[in-house]
């Protein structure tokens, strides 16, 4: 297992993974600083929203990426199969990917969580939890981008699944206020669409809870946010990682 998890790590090198996302993380930050300057107010807290903001995108797409083309190439080269060859389970070798994976994702968001604080006045806490939050959210997308991989065996179709999963899961709670409003403001607020809503933010989770911007600036203010992280986490990893398991026993190399 621990082979797989240099094996991991070494291709975030070899595919140029940390200096493409500090790059576009960079550019990010230098975006999110010129469009603080020319607000007219609160141009620290504008420029902490913005750098917050890109930055949890562009980490999650960037490992989505990563993740599914990986997999793919290691489908392709026959890597898959010389790893079942040796004395390791399925079990320990979608673990030790998917552990290989939340690192390099965990080396990625350290430094810059840290240069975030060392540049912006920070609240000191809610940046803490938002670096938390963030990871527990990467950590979704990886195991759906893992599983999709497993699942599809093609690179573009689980590319596009994954995005569309993080898409939605980031718009749920657009979704579920559309429903909660009045029918004078709303026009899904009866009817298939409402229902077929609700079964949506039933089955996909509310990343939009996730690593908030404004507890960069604010602090948390609502404890039950982070209690429904938690619970939302405990359910979707586990689900996610034996679902894998259970695919991924079933292939035949």
């Amino acid at each position: 297992m621990n082979s797989i998890l240099k094996y991991i790590l070494k291709n975030g090198l070899r595919d140029r993974l940390y200096l493409g996302l500090f790059i576009s993380i960079a550019v990010a930050f230098a975006v999110s600083i010129f469009l603080g300057t020319t607000m007219l107010v609160e141009q620290n807290n504008s420029s902490i929203v913005y750098s917050l903001a890109t930055t949890r995108t562009i980490l999650s797409i960037g490992m989505i990426l990563f993740v599914c083309i990986n997999l793919n190439r290691a489908f392709d080269n026959k890597e898959i199969e010389f790893i079942l060859s040796k004395s390791i389970s399925r079990e320990k070798f979608v673990l030790g990917y998917l552990a290989g994976f939340f690192i390099a994702n965990f080396l990625i968001l350290l430094p810059i969580t840290a240069l975030i604080y060392l540049v912006f006045p920070v609240n000191k806490l809610g940046i803490l939890f938002w670096f938390l939050t963030t990871l527990s959210e990467n950590l979704i997308v990886i195991s759906f981008a893992l599983l999709s991989s497993l699942i599809l065996k093609n690179s573009f179709s689980a590319i596009l699944a994954s995005f569309g999963f993080y898409a939605i899961s980031r718009l749920m709670g657009m979704f579920v206020m559309a429903i909660d409003m009045p029918e004078d403001y709303s026009s899904i607020s009866q009817g298939g669409l409402a229902s077929a809503l609700k079964i949506l933010s039933i089955l996909f989770p509310r990343l939009d809870l996730f690593a908030q911007s404004s507890w960069g600036i604010y602090g948390i203010k609502d404890n039950v946010v982070l209690l429904i992280i938690l619970f939302q986490s405990i359910i979707y990893l586990p689900l996610m990682i034996f679902m894998a398991f259970h695919d991924f026993k079933k292939k035949q190399f």
